[in-house]
């Protein structure tokens, strides 16, 4: 599904925009700080209900502004028209954000997710594609596990919900410990198995992803750069399970046997450190970097060199992006902010040629203006669009 026409409100330095877009590539292009990269992030929170710059949505707001608004309208067919709505509004008492399918009001991410995939004409979904930017691998675990878990739910809502209940345990389990003078061995217990119940699901859902992407990430990687080292895409718990999808995938009631056991195992350290040591929200997923002549492996944060390290996160995300068409049969939207800034060009032509016979719609953002040279050389047909202090002209 693509999007048709884009309405833009007071979200960060545009105040009002309304672009009409087309089938193809549209390159947004115009000077630092003018807007350009505002609008990917626009149409990221229509898909995602979150940006892919800033973890508080509120920061997204414009400067002295109480409420703005993102708008998609799609074209179902000719005579067919859906519309897509995100209000990001700053109460006194707290931030809100408001999701709507076709003017109803979601109940919440989940409900977003499922309703706008899976249970109405618009078929929407957006990914971004920043191979420059290296916090996935050599930012803390908590960025690979927030980047998984966003994946994962794209494309299946049930994760959001088995996330949701787990981490409701996880903090009544830490309000627990923490209140040394409360504590309830008995609710302790109940909360563990909650914990473990729940935990193992999560853990399940993240391994199967994994298991599905081991292949096309390797198949990506050797095709952008063919004489780079194989990469082993892993999950590590604290020290019971590493998963590298090269074997079978582990039940639910396996992981609940290594959650229980790890609980045991860390209870007397959860209670002098009175927090929650053991569980999906203290896991890593891993990359290693292989060296077949010598067999050696190495983790690729320690030793993958800035290009290698680029070379695994294209290929990281046009895996992901194949793997959501093809669990869901629905063609994304792609996002790629500041275009060939730090891209060789080899990493640069394999793009452009896949982006090509892809058939997506794209959003492209550079400070130049590519559209000719896109066009004529690399033969990528689109429109150009020049954003000027957050105005289009």
């Amino acid at each position: 599904m693509k999007i048709k026409t884009l309405q833009i409100r007071n979200i960060r330095n545009i105040e009002e925009v309304t672009l009409s877009c087309s089938a193809g590539i549209h390159f947004i292009h115009g000077e630092n700080g003018q807007g350009k990269t505002t609008i990917l992030e626009s149409v990221y929170i229509l898909s995602n209900l979150r940006s892919f710059r800033d973890s508080d949505l509120a920061a997204t707001l414009q400067y002295g502004k109480q409420a703005g608004q993102i708008k998609g309208s799609f074209e179902i067919d000719p005579n067919t028209h859906a519309e897509l709505k995100v209000d990001l509004i700053q109460n006194p008492q707290r931030f809100e954000k408001r999701a709507y399918v076709n003017e109803k009001l979601s109940r919440s991410a989940a409900d977003y997710y499922g309703v706008k995939l899976q249970h109405s004409p618009i078929q929407f979904h957006a990914i971004n594609l920043n191979p420059t930017s290296t916090d996935l691998i050599r930012g803390e675990p908590a960025l690979r596990r927030n980047y998984f878990n966003q994946v994962i739910s794209s494309q299946n809502p049930q994760y959001m919900n088995y996330l949701r209940r787990y981490q409701k345990f996880v903090d009544q389990k830490n309000a627990l410990l923490k209140d040394e003078q409360k504590w309830d061995f008995s609710l302790l217990k109940v909360l563990n198995e909650g914990l473990v119940q729940e935990g193992a699901k999560v853990l399940h859902e993240r391994l199967l992803y994994l298991s599905k992407m081991v292949s096309p990430v390797q198949q990506f990687l050797s095709n952008i750069a063919p004489k780079q080292h194989r990469v082993i895409l892993g999950y590590k718990s604290r020290k019971t399970l590493y998963f590298t999808g090269h074997f079978d995938l582990p039940s639910i009631k396996f992981l609940e046997e290594i959650l229980h056991q790890e609980v045991l195992e860390m209870s007397p350290q959860e209670r002098a450190r009175r927090s929650s040591l053991v569980g999906p929200h203290r896991d890593d997923f891993v990359f290693t970097i292989v060296n077949e002549s010598s067999d050696q492996k190495a983790d690729l944060v320690d030793v993958g060199s800035q290009g290698e390290i680029r070379s695994f996160l294209l290929a990281l995300k046009l895996a992901e992006l194949e793997e959501f068409k093809n669990e869901t049969g629905v063609l994304p939207v792609l996002l790629i902010d500041d275009f060939s800034s730090e891209l060789d060009s080899n990493r640069r032509g394999f793009l452009l040629n896949y982006l090509k016979n892809s058939g997506l719609q794209i959003f492209v953002t550079s400070t130049d203006d590519l559209t000719h040279h896109l066009q004529v050389d690399e033969g990528l047909q689109g429109k150009a669009i020049r954003i000027v202090h957050g105005k289009i002209i």
